[in-house]
């Protein structure tokens, strides 16, 4: 079993934290504090795959056309729930990460990277697609781009992970001793920094 080094480990997904471990998150413009009471995997497999022309009610994506950003139902959690996911477009298609809907994953001051079928060429194990889901109306977005010029009947992706269930940490001897680093917890970006 390799051994938990980094959130982004270049190697086959694996869970950032243990049981009972506490993982610290970057939410909502602040780092919030939980203690992991559960961890399931969430296998790559038709049930986390989500079709977006037919999402977004047309019938084509238009040669170099867009999809609007769209909240993917199948990624909504509830209250105290922690998606880690990795994923990939099926189809010949880019697509384009927005959390919380207005704040862009994969971005610089200039730039939004995507996703697409040639990401897991460099990268084999897509770590560099990796990204967190925190809790109920946190939604993520997705947006797609067609890079070809003709018109493409589907656009699908699929996402593969863990869902964690949390229990927020209360006692502020122990949210101040993770904060001064007296107290080990994993950190973690739910949302961009």
């Amino acid at each position: 079993m390799p051994e938990l080094s980094g959130i982004y480990d270049a190697g086959p997904i694996q869970p950032i934290a243990l049981i009972r471990e506490n993982l610290s998150i970057w939410t909502s413009g602040r780092w919030s504090h939980y203690k992991v009471k559960n961890i399931e995997p969430m296998p790559r497999s038709s049930p986390m795959m989500v079709e977006m022309v037919a999402l977004s009610g047309a019938m084509t994506i238009g040669a170099n056309g867009t999809i609007n950003a769209q909240i993917l139902a199948i990624l909504q959690l509830g209250e105290n729930e922690l998606l880690h996911l990795r994923w990939e477009p099926i189809d010949d298609m880019e697509g384009v990460l927005w959390e919380q809907a207005s704040t862009g994953r994969f971005v610089t001051r200039g730039v939004q990277a995507r996703v697409n079928l040639f990401t897991s060429t460099r990268d084999p194990y897509l770590c560099t697609t990796t990204f967190f889901i925190l809790g109920k109306d946190r939604d993520i977005n997705l947006e797609v781009r067609n890079p070809n010029p003709v018109a493409m009947p589907m656009a699908r992706f699929v996402f593969w992970g863990f869902r964690y269930h949390l229990e927020d940490i209360k006692d502020t001897n122990i949210i101040k001793e993770i904060e001064e680093g007296r107290r080990a917890s994993r950190w973690l970006p739910a949302e961009g920094f």
